[in-house]
């Protein structure tokens, strides 16, 4: 204070910016605490969809196979959306003739909860602090999950850029994939595109 001139304006004032700079982290706080909610109704929200969506399509392949009607192929639109909602597709679905309807083909849920293993809190902690930053458990996990639903269950191959998860509502941020890339679960090509290691 004693180095500054009479008078100094805000921008120049050192206690003045402290005193801003505590506002603004206050603030980050708060929408810090509504983005968490918001995330996690959004997450809800798309699980009811989902479940909804296989459901429904389970119904539709029961009364196909009951009544002997010819199954449609889906429309490029409407494999666009199962694959948003990370359903399976018609492509990854056997028709009756081809395969009879086992109790693992009818419950992909059991399938993917068998082989799903989430994430810890001690591994999280392995990785350093610097990586992991600020980012929750529960959203590693929800993203991690995602992931395994759209390379394991519905068997894409191809690897995703970030713009390309968030098009897929994937919740994809540079810390969460860094994360996973540090615990050797997913890996990067050199475009920083994002393949789930085999396991």
């Amino acid at each position: 204070m004693k180095s500054l001139p009479d008078n100094p304006t805000a921008e120049e004032n050192p206690i003045t910016l402290l005193e801003e700079l505590a506002v603004v982290k206050s603030r980050y706080k708060m929408l810090c605490v509504q983005l968490d909610k918001v995330s996690i109704e959004q997450t809800e929200s798309m699980n009811c969809i989902r479940a909804a969506l296989e459901n429904t399509m389970k119904m539709v392949q029961a009364l196909q196979q009951h009544t002997d009607l010819e199954r449609l192929p889906l429309s490029e639109e409407e494999q666009a959306a199962a694959q948003l909602l990370t359903c399976q597709t018609v492509n990854e679905v056997k028709s009756p003739e081809e395969e009879p309807v086992s109790s693992e083909s009818a419950d992909p849920e059991s399938t993917e909860e068998s082989q799903f293993k989430p994430l810890t809190e001690e591994m999280l902690k392995a990785v350093p602090r610097s990586i992991r930053s600020t980012v929750k458990l529960a959203d590693l996990n929800n993203f991690y999950r995602e992931l395994f639903n759209h390379f394991v269950v519905n068997k894409n191959r191809a690897a995703l850029s970030i713009s390309q998860m968030s098009k897929m509502n994937l919740k994809a941020t540079n810390s969460r994939v860094r994360i996973l890339k540090e615990l050797r679960i997913v890996e990067l090509d050199k475009q920083g595109n994002v393949k789930l290691l085999c396991k």
